[in-house]
C-alpha cells in the first residue's frame, strides 16, 4: 500500500516556508519526503479555473514530483458552471496533467467535496444540493468514459460546520450519492480525521463514537485522507501521541475490504506553532503508516 501526503497549494506558487514545512524549497520539501517512504503527493487543491500564472506555477511542480519518480493525486473541485464534451473543457486547469500523466502513472484520482453552500441568504437546501451533487458527478462520469479515461472520483465525507448547508457530512449521505451516480468511476475519499471530528461531537449520522463506517461506504473508498485532532478539536494534525485518531482501527477496516489505494496524510501546516518539530511529527506520522502496512503484508 503506498503512503501519500497532501501539499497545500500555496507551496507551489512560491517558497513558502510555513507551507513547505519549514523546508526551503519544494525540491527540499520533496526529496524529504521520498526519503521518508512516500510515494504520492496529493495536489491540495487545484481550482478548475485558474490564472496562466498560476497553471504554470502548478504544472512545474507537478513536474518535479514527477521527475522524482513520485505520482499525484488530486484535491478537486466540483464548483462552477463550467461545461463541455472533453475533460481539458471541464476541468482546464488539469490540462497540462490530462497531457502528459500517462508517462508517469496509471490513473488519476480526483477528491471532490459535495456541493454546498454557507451563509447564502437563500440557499438551496441539502436535498437540493445533494441531487446537484449527484448529476454533476454523473455528467462528469459520461466525458470520462467517452474519452476512455483512468480518472476515478473520489466523494469526501465532511466534517459538520454550524453555518454550512452540505450533504457530504456524513458517511451515510455520501454513500447514498455514490450509489445514485452508480458508476465505477465514482467512490469516496474517507476522511478519517472529519469522520473522528463528527464523532466526537455527535454530529455523524447513524455512528456512534467508537462505530467504523458501513461496510458499504469501505467498499467504495479510493483514497484517504488521514489526519489527527488536537486537545481542542481542530483537525489535520500528525499522527503523534499529542493527537487523537483511531488510526490502527480505521486502517484494519480498509484491510478488510482490500483497499488497495494510498493511505494520504493530510496535514495543515499553518496551524502549527512554530516551535513544532514538523518534518520531524511528519517522519513518525509516515512510519506508523508504514508499519500498519507491513502489518497487513504479514497477515497476508
Amino acid at each position: 500500500m503506498n503512503i501519500g501526503c497532501s501539499i497545500q497549494s500555496p507551496a507551489f506558487r512560491e517558497n513558502h516556508h510555513i507551507y513547505l514545512a519549514q523546508n526551503n524549497s519544494l525540491d527540499l520539501f520533496l526529496e524529504k519526503l521520498k526519503n521518508d517512504g512516500v510515494t504520492s503527493i496529493e495536489i491540495r487543491k487545484l481550482d478548475r479555473v485558474i490564472d496562466e500564472e498560476t497553471y504554470h506555477a502548478y504544472n512545474q511542480s507537478i513536474q518535479k514530483i514527477w521527475d522524482m519518480g513520485l505520482t499525484i493525486t488530486i484535491h478537486g473541485d466540483l464548483t462552477g458552471d463550467l461545461e463541455g464534451s472533453s475533460f481539458k473543457e471541464i476541468y482546464p486547469s488539469m490540462t497540462y496533467i490530462l497531457e502528459n500523466y500517462a508517462k508517469y502513472q496509471d490513473q488519476l484520482v480526483i477528491t471532490l467535496h459535495a456541493l454546498s453552500e454557507k451563509n447564502q441568504p437563500n440557499h438551496a437546501s441539502v436535498e437540493e444540493l445533494k441531487q446537484n451533487t449527484i448529476d454533476r458527478l454523473s455528467d462528469w462520469t459520461k466525458v470520462i468514459e467517452a474519452e476512455k479515461l483512468p480518472i476515478y472520483l473520489a466523494l469526501e465525507n465532511n466534517r459538520s460546520k454550524e453555518k454550512a448547508i452540505d450533504p457530504g457530512n456524513s458517511c451515510k449521505v455520501v454513500v447514498e450519492m455514490v450509489e445514485a451516480v452508480n458508476n465505477p468511476h465514482v467512490g469516496i475519499c474517507w476522511d478519517m480525521g472529519h469522520l473522528y471530528s463528527n464523532l466526537i461531537e455527535g454530529k455523524e449520522l447513524q455512528m456512534e463514537l467508537n462505530d467504523l463506517p458501513s461496510k458499504k461506504f469501505l467498499e467504495k473508498v479510493y483514497h484517504t485522507h488521514i489526519h489527527a485532532l488536537n486537545d481542542a478539536g481542530k483537525t489535520h494534525f500528525p499522527l503523534t501521541q499529542d493527537f487523537d485518531l483511531p488510526i490502527e482501527d480505521y486502517v484494519s477496516a480498509l484491510y478488510g475490504v482490500d483497499y488497495q489505494g494510498v493511505l494520504n496524510l493530510e496535514l495543515s501546516f499553518d496551524r502549527y506553532e512554530q516551535e513544532m518539530p514538523v518534518n520531524e511529527n511528519i517522519l513518525i506520522s509516515v512510519e506508523k503508516l508504514k508499519r500498519l502496512s507491513k502489518y497487513k503484508v504479514m497477515e497476508e
